[in-house]
């Protein structure tokens, strides 16, 4: 079985286990989750907080009667506490039994490699001041005290486990003495979803022109106004730069996106190989071959010209410097910047690695 095989599927379950967890929450009854941390002890974990801790809904979106406590630091980090005050026992036992549950579908798919590790994907936490705990790589703690609960979503900061049961160790003990505050009144005066229009509309198309050359006709949007393609012919062929948009909760999926590799190999034996290929030499015959091999893959189209592998090799590197919060290039072949919870994400393949990062740049500047 490939290892690419192994990542769909641990994709899968760890999906299948977040959204297991989340269902069970929402059965909670509305108790203000703000009053379990307080803001000078969420800073610790989201620097400088650039709002009051605020009641919000599933997605993070300020609500008075929203079942979640959002902790939104300056420099877009966010931790968000859901407390669930009744039938966390009974969700326990549920939570539980999904690694069994999601092993028999492995087995049954005739995967049993798959299957052994299926406890890897819904863990078994660590012992502290509660009954039972539960971790999923890549964010969230799910912690029960007889039948009180708390789900914590670590994903847009740390995604550290460490640091989610240092949250819960604050928590757990005020489920039955809570902080004194208003997380439905912070929810008010909360500051709104900043507005935007469609994803052709970011930039003018001097600022494209800019960054990428001329183009080579009007940039092509698509259906949903989330994404936006920009051509530009050259000598060495055209150049494609797909630019899409995660308008809210950027940083979310952005963290998944960065750490998922590594959390998806530890969470299958660890024996998955995904920075094998960043140690290629980028000389000029070591170029010509990666070409080469897209070609034969199906990573460029006919006419297109050599995309940044050719450049930079099979590359990760998640320290880019630049006018957004974070960015990675991944594998030489996906640019992904975040800024201001808002996730942009570029195709590599046929494109010009310099150039698509100062795209990237003048889009981050305006967002």
């Amino acid at each position: 079985m490939s290892a690419q095989s192994h990542v769909r599927h641990a994709a899968a379950a760890l999906g299948l286990a977040a959204a297991l967890l989340a269902c069970l929450a929402r059965a909670g009854a509305a108790t203000d989750p703000c009053t379990l941390l307080s803001a000078n002890e969420a800073q610790a974990y989201v620097d400088q907080l650039a709002t009051p801790p605020f009641r919000a809904d599933d997605n993070g979106a300020a609500n008075p009667r929203g079942t979640a406590c959002v902790y939104r630091g300056t420099g877009g980090k966010q931790i968000s506490l859901l407390w669930n005050a009744s039938g966390a026992a009974e969700a326990g036992s549920i939570t539980d039994s999904a690694p069994n549950t999601l092993g028999g579908v492995f087995e049954q798919a005739g995967q049993p490699g798959l299957a052994a590790n299926a406890h890897r994907i819904i863990a078994q936490g660590p012992q502290g001041p509660w009954d039972h705990a539960n971790w999923i790589p890549g964010g969230s703690l799910f912690v029960n005290k007889a039948d009180q609960g708390i789900i914590i979503d670590m994903s847009r900061a740390s995604g550290s486990e460490d640091e989610a049961v240092a949250v819960a160790r604050l928590a757990v003990p005020r489920f039955n003495h809570p902080l004194a505050y208003d997380g439905a009144r912070a929810a008010m005066n909360a500051p709104k979803a900043k507005a935007h229009g469609a994803a052709c509309t970011v930039l003018a198309q001097a600022a494209v022109e800019a960054a990428v050359g001329k183009l080579a006709g009007a940039p092509s949007a698509g259906s949903d106004g989330n994404s936006c393609e920009y051509r530009v012919a050259t000598a060495q062929g055209q150049r494609t730069y797909p630019v899409e948009y995660v308008w809210q909760g950027g940083l979310k999926n952005y963290n998944m996106l960065k750490n998922g590799p590594a959390t998806m190999g530890a969470a299958m034996g660890g024996n998955i190989p995904m920075n094998g290929l960043n140690s290629i030499p980028q000389d000029p015959q070591t170029s010509a071959l990666i070409g080469g091999l897209m070609k034969m893959v199906g990573g460029n189209d006919a006419g297109a010209a050599p995309g940044a592998p050719t450049q930079i090799g099979f590359k990760t590197d998640s320290n880019l410097k630049g006018p957004w919060d974070n960015a990675t290039v991944m594998h030489g072949t996906q640019l992904f910047a975040v800024k201001a919870d808002v996730m942009v994400g570029m195709d590599l393949k046929s494109a010009d690695y310099e150039k698509a990062k100062a795209l990237m740049a003048a889009i981050c500047s305006r967002l």
